[in-house]
């Protein structure tokens, strides 16, 4: 497992308003303390999907094939956060006008009780374009989306996202792009 760096979020009561204090990721997760990430969906001119595969090394869903994350960190906001995890991870710079809000998602489990800020970015980047933090990933591969929502219906164990919400929220933006 490798070794996380310190980041410290801001942590909210469960109808997501700020409670104004600050703690460290493992504590708010070891804790299941509710905090904000944000939750990018990139999607490219032919309706693909990119996913990208977590690192082994990852504590939470190694190995596993996601979407673009990532915690909203103390003082920031979500589409700072997804401009900055975007550049970060995948090597893709981009402005917050590139990125359309889709809606809030509140999850609650044990160790993750979170408001992701769910964001899609459109893009023509091919994979060669992409350049990959191999601290965070192995791979990246685009997947259209109909294929992606079989897989997620089919409860693939090597996605990270395959619940009902990502179905229904893969469904949802494959309706409004036809």
């Amino acid at each position: 497992m490798q070794k996380e760096e310190k980041e410290f979020l801001d942590v909210y009561d469960e109808n997501n308003k700020p409670l104004n204090k600050s703690y460290d990721r493992n504590k708010v997760h070891d804790e299941g303390l509710w905090h904000h990430e944000i939750l990018v969906i990139i999607i490219n001119n032919k309706n693909q999907v990119l996913l990208q595969k977590r690192s082994y090394k990852k504590r939470h869903l190694a190995g596993k094939w996601a979407l673009c994350a990532g915690h909203v960190v103390s003082g920031e906001t979500e589409k700072a956060t997804a401009v900055r995890e975007l550049q970060e991870e995948l090597g893709l710079k981009i402005l917050q006008k590139d990125l359309e809000f889709i809606e809030i998602f509140k999850k609650s489990d044990p160790t993750n009780r979170k408001f992701s800020y769910i964001y899609v970015l459109r893009t023509d980047k091919k994979l060669k374009e992409i350049k990959i933090q191999s601290s965070e990933l192995t791979r990246v591969k685009y997947v259209s989306i109909r294929r992606l929502i079989k897989l997620i219906k089919s409860k693939e164990k090597h996605l990270a996202f395959a619940d009902e919400y990502h179905y229904e929220l893969f469904k949802k933006i494959l309706n409004n792009i036809i």
